[in-house]
């Protein structure tokens, strides 16, 4: 790649430059992210003379991971080009329509949240004012159960309609192998022209708030209008989030921990995901067509790791095989995702659990905000403070949904859940001091990756062999 580039000026009266033109896009990151943004700013911008490089950072994936979304990632694959059979194919996907809550109140039945439109009955009353009356006078049906989404998924459903048999036409997420999901998107950015290499960012050298230039492990400068980072937590070009830049959730998402692991395939496979709470945190199934994925979240003072593995096989209610990996991290956001020329997109500038199925959300709300107002002066990049201020929002927006659960909760007599409710001291989303605190662990680097190392433990004993263990806590547990 040349680090020179162009300029294209529009010019005023007596000759002097207005504006200058973003011709050259740089993104650095890896997985998933990469590939979504960069793909997405070439379809956008590709036929206009902008130019999209996109720099791979080393995986962080395991076979294990997996990507549950919700359905407005399949308008996204829409305007990609994706066509659906192909992608469940390629990740071993499989469609589902909503997620089933257990054990969130001992004294409460399950509940399914669908991914279905409320029906509008007609005037300036919604559905559910309607429902919450009858409740009122004696209805004992849930709402859930108006719900074609819900209905749909207790039968192990995708609703779609007569005149349309393709399930695209129907509100559903996708539970899709993340590693496959990465290489199909890989696929698709190539085509569309993404020019890309591999490597590892050697240094950023800056001019004031902007980025200059990014260098890499080979000595390559490269230079842009525009650099996106989508590194992760790692978050390469943005830099470390500290307490002036990052606002930390703690104290409404108080788990600071996940652990993805995988069991047998569920046959037939259902159509939502299962989210069970326990004492310390929640347990997640996720099917595939190949195997269940299990993803677990907890808070480690309540729960230990060993203890969390230990008891997987009996939260879940499967026998867990392989691998599993343990990952800290620390739910939050920074609070300028564009600062200067760098665009900060998914894990780089948002941390939020995956629950709801937002893996994908944050980073598919930022490129599509990216789109919409792309830099019309290279120089002044007057649409950061706009970006910022509805990419926070809506982050917060999230948050605060996510949150709900936890202060909803019913389990009166186990303390991790009292205090997250009301009487246990959790205050509202929108109100109090905010702390603030850097997103998570620095990179593991005597391991190899970031925020990831190796344990291995055995359980024909409740005796524990740990191999070697980095000082952010990360860990790798084998079943034998």
């Amino acid at each position: 790649m040349s680090a020179s580039r162009r300029s294209v000026r529009n010019v005023g009266v007596g000759g002097a430059a207005l504006t200058r033109k973003a011709e050259r896009v740089v993104v650095v990151g890896r997985d998933a992210a990469l590939w979504i943004v960069a793909a997405s700013l070439q379809s956008a911008f590709g036929r206009s003379g902008v130019r999209v490089d996109a720099i791979e950072l080393p995986s962080l994936l395991q076979e294990v991971d997996v990507y549950a979304a919700v359905p407005s990632l399949g308008a996204l694959h829409k305007l990609l080009g994706i066509e659906e059979s192909v992608l469940l194919a390629a990740c071993a996907g499989v469609p589902m329509v909503g997620q089933r809550f257990s054990n969130w109140a001992k004294s409460s039945p399950p509940f399914l949240h669908g991914y279905d439109v409320e029906r509008t009955p007609g005037g300036d009353v919604t559905f559910f004012q309607y429902w919450v009356k009858a409740r009122l006078e004696g209805l004992k049906v849930g709402f859930e159960e108006f719900s074609l989404a819900a209905v749909a998924a207790k039968q192990g459903r995708v609703p779609f309609t007569e005149d349309d048999p393709n399930p695209s036409a129907a509100s559903h997420g996708y539970h899709l192998h993340a590693r496959g999901y990465a290489a199909l998107l890989k696929q698709l950015a190539g085509r569309a022209g993404v020019r890309h290499r591999r490597g590892r960012v050697a240094g950023v050298e800056r001019d004031g708030e902007r980025i200059a230039r990014v260098t890499l492990d080979d000595g390559e400068a490269l230079e842009a209008d525009l650099f996106v980072d989508a590194s992760g937590t790692e978050a390469v070009l943005a830099g470390p989030a500290n307490s002036d830049n990052f606002e930390s959730w703690r104290q409404w998402l108080p788990c600071d921990s996940t652990l993805a692991a995988s069991a047998q395939p569920l046959r037939p496979a259902p159509a939502f995901s299962q989210i069970s709470a326990f004492r310390a945190g929640w347990v997640g199934l996720y099917p595939l067509q190949d195997r269940t994925a299990v993803i677990a979240t907890w808070d480690s003072k309540s729960f230990g790791a060993a203890q969390m593995v230990e008891s997987l096989p009996v939260l879940s209610g499967l026998a867990i095989a392989g691998d599993a990996v343990v990952t800290p991290f620390e739910a939050g956001a920074r609070l300028r995702p564009w600062s200067g020329n760098c665009v900060a997109i998914g894990d780089s500038a948002i941390s939020l659990e995956p629950l709801d199925a937002v893996q994908l959300h944050s980073v598919h709300v930022g490129v599509t905000q990216l789109v919409a107002l792309f830099p019309v002066d290279a120089d002044r990049l007057i649409e950061a403070d706009t970006y910022n201020e509805v990419v926070l929002q809506h982050a917060r927006n999230v948050r605060d949904f996510q949150a709900a659960h936890y202060r909803l909760n019913r389990r009166f007599d186990e303390p991790f859940w009292v205090a997250c409710s009301p009487a246990g001291g959790f205050r509202c989303c929108s109100k109090g001091n905010r702390s603030r605190s850097r997103i998570g662990p620095r990179s593991c680097s005597a391991m190899g990756s970031p925020r990831r190392a190796t344990i291995r433990a055995w359980t024909g004993c409740r005796r524990r062999s740990i191999s070697r263990r980095c000082s952010s806590g990360c860990a790798r547990w084998r079943w034998r």
